[in-house]
């Protein structure tokens, strides 16, 4: 184990690390200049402060924490590159064993979430609950959670347990990002502002991308339903996700008669196939129909870009143009889809659109933060949230310098619900030096990539933890 020397206090320091752990965005003038102005130096210096002032507080709360840090020894860390070893891999989030849902054993599946949030669950009752999305609503209902879902190609669902608050945080942020210039700054009251939302996504569910409109409503839309427009009405069904992910899982074992759901949910296997097949269609001719009914009025439109691209390219053959007012945004993602996309693709979606940029963004559902892309096409990471790039064959930190490529891995001290540690399963290159759109904060390149999508099986994670101490905080998690 390494050894790690004593941490030297600065209260100064520290009153600023407190502050960025509340409320970055307060603390930094809810200005998206200042907040990418901030010096290398001084967000490191703050990041390390506020990893140990999280960390002396979450190891009290979160119990598979306090396992993996006392099999390190670890209380406080000295540098950066010594939280390494104390970051969660992202497969902890669906380490529970797989039977417990199959079998729907939603008590011990709390009892799992409790050992990785610092919310308290002890008083939390699963009795009754008889589907996922019955377990997921009711601690929804009944706890501060807001729990995010996602499925992988593995066929097991992950639970990650974010806050109203975590979610806020991202939202915020990402209006933010969207609706200043960096360069410029905006007077206080221009964040109240109302925006027309328009997202060919559902209305609400349990992935973080449903439950993203829910947010926008508060912080774009200025609580006004009117200018929420979602393409499906309706909540995205967890157990639905959970059967499509477990169709897969056998079909990719050459079997897909053998599902291992159960008998409710396999029962609904036709509703998913039909929203499957109708889903496309659903979302193309909704973009179609709002964009003439939105002329004129600011407009954020998240979506994927090869929709974008259908939509602007049919339009402009017409002759028409969406006409959205000045200050509207167009954010999309989600690559081809399976078709080529011409080289000018952003040039075609800003022409038909009326905006300057297409904004990539870079996020995960473990982390608050999502960095949209700058004038060059970088993401740069907020300065309160701390960039640790690890080495994917022996799990070490990389050198802080120039460019290098590695594992993502990061830590977001203004988590609620979660430690706020995450080793992704995302290949990125992070550029140390200064980027040409003048932000000083730390910037990903836009090439990123899953590591099971470069190997074409199961991500292998070797983090910088012992792996002693991996087994002692895994062995505790997911022994119920």
């Amino acid at each position: 184990m390494n050894e790690i020397a004593p941490v030297t206090r600065d209260t100064e320091i520290e009153r600023k690390a407190l502050a960025w752990m509340d409320d970055p965005l307060t603390a930094l003038g809810m200005s998206n200049t200042q907040i990418h102005s901030v010096s290398r130096e001084e967000a490191e210096a703050v990041q390390l402060a506020a990893f140990n002032l999280r960390l002396e507080q979450r190891r009290q709360q979160v119990k598979t924490l306090a396992k993996l840090a006392d099999s390190q020894g670890i209380d406080q860390v000295a540098t950066l590159d010594d939280a390494a070893q104390l970051l969660f891999t992202h497969d902890v989030y669906k380490s529970y064993p797989s039977s417990l849902l199959a079998k729907q054993r939603f008590d011990q599946l709390t009892k799992w979430m409790s050992r990785l949030t610092p919310v308290d669950l002890s008083g939390f009752d699963a009795k009754g609950c008889e589907s996922i999305d019955d377990w997921l609503l009711r601690l929804r209902e009944d706890t501060p959670l807001d729990v995010a879902t996602s499925s992988g190609t593995s066929g097991t669902m992950s639970f990650f347990p974010k806050t109203a608050k975590d979610y806020l945080m991202s939202v915020r942020m990402l209006r933010l990002q969207l609706t200043q210039k960096f360069g410029e700054e905006y007077p206080p009251e221009a964040f109240d502002d109302a925006y027309h939302v328009l997202t060919p996504f559902y209305s609400d569910g349990f992935s973080t991308v449903a439950r993203l409109p829910h947010y926008f409503l508060d912080i774009f839309c200025n609580g006004d339903p009117d200018l929420l427009h979602t393409a499906l009405p309706y909540r995205a069904s967890a157990d639905l996700m959970y059967l499509a992910a477990r169709v897969k899982a056998a079909q990719g074992k050459g079997d897909a008669s053998r599902i291992d759901v159960p008998d409710a949910i396999l029962a609904r296997r036709g509703e998913w196939e039909k929203l499957q097949q109708e889903m496309p269609q659903l979302q193309s001719e909704f973009i179609r129909g709002m964009v003439p009914k939105l002329e004129g009025e600011r407009v954020l439109a998240l979506g994927i870009t090869v929709m974008f691209y259908e939509i602007a390219k049919a339009g402009l053959e017409a002759g028409g143009r969406a006409n959205f007012a000045s200050g509207s945004a167009v954010v999309g993602g989600g690559g081809g889809k399976g078709v080529k996309l011409p080289d000018n693709v952003d040039d075609i979606i800003c022409d038909f659109f009326g905006v300057d940029s297409v904004r990539g963004s870079y996020g995960m559902s473990e982390q608050n933060f999502y960095c949209n892309s700058c004038e060059v096409g970088h993401y740069h990471v907020h300065p309160w949230v701390a960039v640790l790039l690890l080495d994917p064959d022996s799990g070490e930190p990389m050198p802080r310098e120039g460019q290098q490529t590695g594992r993502a891995s990061f830590f977001d001290p203004t988590q609620d619900g979660a430690w706020g540690g995450i080793i992704s399963g995302d290949r990125i290159t992070v550029d140390y030096d200064p980027c040409e759109c003048g932000r000083t904060t730390l910037h990903i390149h836009p090439q990123i990539m899953r590591f099971s999508e470069l190997t074409g099986d199961d991500d292998k994670i070797t983090c910088a933890a012992t792996p002693q101490a991996q087994d002692d905080a895994l062995g505790f998690l997911t022994t119920l």
